[in-house]
């Protein structure tokens, strides 16, 4: 299993560990509150999120393993950022022949224009018409490499 485990693309590693990682420090933290305090009703919180985020992270992993995913690549065309900040809200992502728009949910820094962006999305991720292109609103990994790699 581990060596299916590395056979996987490095974004989807990251975010099957991240997952699984934050599961098991929830569980921890809620048996050190449980500990501590002798309160199951306080403690709650952390155990449902533990379960929440282990539950999350064995199903992308399985999901992984069986290959329901799919890969688009594409070329990045534009990048939107919010105001003061200048964090990436979204980026366009052109296709073959299409421009396909994808929201952000993390910190993308190093991102620019033509750069090429890898998406890892589930087979079964529904697909949108905004404007003049297509939207996905969720995904499984982002991936990124810079112009000329």
């Amino acid at each position: 299993m581990k060596e299916r485990f590395y056979e996987l693309p490095v974004p989807l590693q990251k975010q099957i560990a991240i997952r699984l990682v934050g599961g098991a420090v929830f569980l921890l933290l809620f048996i050190i509150i449980l500990l501590g305090f002798q309160d199951f009703y306080f403690s709650l919180p952390c155990l449902l999120l533990s379960g929440f985020l282990l539950i999350n992270g064995i199903r992308l992993c399985y999901n992984s393993f069986a290959g329901n995913y799919m890969c688009i690549q594409g070329t990045c065309e534009k990048i939107e950022t919010s105001g003061i900040r200048k964090r990436t809200k979204g980026i366009w992502v052109q296709l073959e022949e299409n421009i396909v728009k994808i929201p952000i949910r993390q910190r993308m820094k190093t991102l620019s224009i033509g750069d090429t962006v890898i998406i890892y999305l589930s087979d079964k991720t529904p697909v949108y018409e905004h404007e003049s292109g297509y939207m996905l609103c969720s995904y499984y990994a982002l991936g990124t490499e810079k112009r000329g790699n």
